[in-house]
């Protein structure tokens, strides 16, 4: 595959490809344009053309460009990429292997090889749906886990309805309002997917491909801050959790922990406000950073915890229009998404001011979860398309800011806030312009809060009123947040306008404690408990706490491998060490052993795997079989998720190409000749890591072969099929494999090594 970096795209705010009703296709067909050009060949020897990243550079105002990292794979009757790159002289182009992210564990196989907890199947608990809980229980759900799921809120659409009913003066619902239920607090907010974490694994992608299948449009997977909306999220949220519900996952709303059950340094379950108890010594705290009640039960039961630096501050509010012409040049861009911005300055006390979540298109919401007192956060839907443009200017407060020492000071700390908030506002999102605040922060002056029609509207989800928010925060974070906003007004133009609107307060911007992990990521000091995303103090957004998410499944996957597992991987690993050398000699042994067999010399069809790495070499045993006129028959999935695959007659090895995991497969088509269970004798010849002289196998966890052996049960047991398994002597084990065997596995006619042949 070819990547090219810095493809550029001139955009000038209304260019006509962008306004089509399939725009995608256009800028597909624009890039393959520009990329065959670069790279001096003919577009049609392009088959393939993959956005994996996209940017606007608008530095130059009257010169937008859109920004474009391609892969794209060449045509068959195209030269070689490494001959394309060294023709055109591009110096960026280059050839990549993409990487794809692959959990450590695979699928269990049978309920049979499931650990045991009290006469009953361990399944692990999550508690907290967000988006760690959520991608924690995604991944092992995906492996066989059958993850319980316990929210203390309610599901996507109660909570909707509820956050809804809330923010148009409804009573406050501790079940279901912007920090508690289905999806986590990210779900009203802006939905941006991007991180800063460090991601070597893949794990961002990951996230970002899982969204995508299951709703969120494809520009998430390369824009460089994706943004989902928070429309789009809810509907996403409820598809991924139907799909861990179909792989064997249970979920219950409304029900909140209010205990851990520990003991001998153990976890052993959990107990719940509406009186059930669930057994396992698996959970997983991914709680939310407002599960404050949480928090105080973990500190009266000793967990080793922290308290941690976070930001406060107030929600400002600008004309989208504005936000616009500053960053483009143009107030409203036809092909231009709203504008968002990046600001950071600092304070004449040495402190960091900066922008957090800022919302394009956006609306400052009501995210209360309390009673009495009262936070704010920024959240837009999908298209971004409100009047107004927001984002908190926050600077950050560490434990010494607190007023205390304790290790919860920094969550009473943000309490003592909201209720001022609260109080200000008489219940309401309390609103001040820019002008009135700065006069009463830096003249101490007296304000009268009168609403022009004249000056810019809040764009606010729930009841607001304009009241004094300069008697929110300390003095000298005030004094912080104006002088940032008058250096931020000296980057974009009129950012710290009389008009700007702030709001508060802005408290939550993450937790105000880490509960202390160990390398395993278990709690320090408990086994089996898992502290996990953003509530836990180790993540910062939807994205890094679903990476998280999925970094705590791979734990738990670990402490949950089986004997079965561990037997494949040790096996994987001495077979891995074979050198070239000895890896031929040891295949031309069992090349002669097999074609020198009787069930080779009489079987009419051949059923062959095609081998790859440091499996046994099948692709000699292909050639010999197809010149001897045997029918050879080869394997190619037809269904990844169902397990299911075909044998497709060959007729030349060229038939082969690479397909699903880059093993070589044959093509499947109209013309295709399928192994329906064809006349005479059948041979098929299986892969495997180990065996034993009772035929017990052990593959690599797929079950394809097994599922696909199903189907010639019958004619296995009258000997018209013989399945045989070939691989190194070593991979013949002394012990019994019985144990290991789940219900649905068949056993082989024969095992072949590089030493010997046994018939079972």
């Amino acid at each position: 595959m070819i990547r090219l970096n810095s493809v550029k795209i001139r955009n000038n705010g209304f260019e006509a490809y962008l306004k089509g009703s399939e725009p995608f296709d256009a800028i597909k067909n624009n890039l393959k344009n520009k990329a065959a050009k670069l790279l001096k060949i003919n577009p049609s020897n392009i088959s393939e053309i993959i956005i994996r990243k996209h940017s606007i550079d608008a530095r130059k105002k009257a010169e937008i460009y859109d920004v474009y990292v391609v892969d794209l794979r060449l045509s068959s009757n195209a030269f070689s990429e490494e001959e394309v790159i060294k023709k055109s002289r591009c110096k960026t182009a280059s050839v990549v292997t993409q990487k794809k992210y692959k959990f450590p564990v695979n699928r269990k196989e049978d309920e049979e090889i499931k650990r045991k907890y009290s006469g009953g199947v361990t399944r692990p608990i999550i508690i907290g749906s967000g988006p760690a809980g959520l991608f924690c229980a995604y991944e092992l759900a995906k492996a066989g886990y059958c993850p319980i799921v316990l929210e203390r809120g309610m599901d996507i659409d109660k909570r909707h309805d509820a956050v809804e009913s809330f923010w148009n003066g409804g009573k406050l619902m501790p079940k279901g309002n912007v920090q508690f239920g289905e999806g986590g607090a990210g779900t009203f907010s802006d939905g941006k997917l991007n991180t800063m974490v460090k991601d070597k694994k893949g794990l961002a992608l990951e996230c970002l491909s899982v969204f995508h299948e299951y709703g969120a449009k494809e520009d998430i997977l390369y824009e460089s801050k994706p943004h989902i909306g928070t429309d789009v999220l809810r509907k996403v949220i409820k598809n991924i959790r139907n799909e861990i519900i179909a792989l064997g996952g249970t979920f219950y709303f409304e029900t909140q922990v209010t205990k851990l059950d520990v003991s001998d340094g153990k976890i052993k379950g959990v107990k719940c406000d509406n009186g059930n108890e669930f057994r396992s010594d698996i959970v997983v705290l991914a709680i939310g950073h407002s599960a404050r009640d949480t928090f105080e039960e973990l500190k009266e039961m000793g967990i080793n915890m922290e308290p941690k630096a976070f930001a406060v501050g107030l929600r400002v509010e600008h004309p989208q229009t504005m936000i616009n012409k500053s960053q483009y040049g143009i107030e409203n861009p036809e092909s231009l998404p709203p504008a968002p911005y990046k600001v950071t300055a600092r304070s004449s006390d040495g402190r960091g001011v900066y922008s957090f979540c800022m919302c394009p298109g956006g609306y400052v919401v009501n995210a209360s979860s309390e009673e009495k007192r009262l936070c704010v956060n920024g959240m837009s839907y999908s298209g971004r398309d409100g009047d107004n443009a927001n984002s908190a200017i926050v600077v950050t407060v560490e434990p010494k800011d607190f007023g205390g020492s304790d290790v919860l000071s920094g969550m009473e700390f943000q309490r003592r806030l909201e209720e001022k908030a609260f109080s200000i506002g008489e219940g309401k999102v309390p609103a001040e312009y820019f002008d009135d605040f700065k006069k009463a922060v830096l003249d101490n002056e007296d304000i009268k809060f009168e609403h022009k029609s004249e000056r810019n509207h809040p764009r606010i989800k729930g009841l607001w009123k304009f009241a004094p928010v300069h008697e929110i925060l300390p003095h000298n974070i005030n004094v912080s947040i104006t002088e940032g906003m008058e250096q931020f007004g000296k980057m974009i133009k009129g950012f710290d306008s009389d008009d700007a609107i702030l709001s508060g307060v802005e408290s939550r911007t993450s937790s105000p404690v880490r509960i202390n992990r160990d390398d395993n990521l278990e709690a320090l000091g408990i086994k089996g408990l898992y502290p996990c995303g953003e509530g836990a103090g180790y993540a910062g957004g939807i994205t890094s706490a679903a990476m998280d998410g999925i970094r705590v499944a791979e734990q738990i996957a670990i402490h949950y491998r089986s004997p079965k597992a561990e037997l494949r991987k040790q096996m994987s690993d001495k077979r891995n060490l074979l050198s070239e050398k000895e890896k031929a000699e040891l295949d031309s042994s069992i090349f002669r052993k097999l074609i020198d067999s009787k069930e080779y010399t009489d079987a009419d069809n051949i059923l062959v795997y095609c081998s790859m790495g440091s499996e046994a070499d099948t692709h000699s045993i292909i050639c010999r079989a197809l010149s001897d006129n045997k029918n050879v028959f080869c394997p190619v999935i037809t269904d990844n998720k169902g397990r299911a695959m075909e044998f497709v007659r060959i007729e030349a090895l060229s038939d082969l190409i690479p397909g699903k995991f880059g093993i070589n497969e044959p093509q499947i088509n109209n013309d295709s000749v399928l192994y329906k269970g064809h006349e005479g004798k059948t041979l098929i010849i299986l892969p495997g890591l180990l065996f034993d002289r009772k035929g017990n196998r052990i593959g690599y966890g797929g079950g394809f072969y097994d599922k696909y052996i199903m189907r010639f049960k019958n004619v296995i047991s009258d000997d018209t099929m013989k399945p045989i398994a070939i691989g190194y002597n070593f991979q013949l084990v002394s012990d019994d494999l019985t144990e290991y065997m789940g219900s649905f596995d068949f056993k082989t006619s024969m095992v072949i090594t590089d030493k010997e042949k046994i018939s079972i």
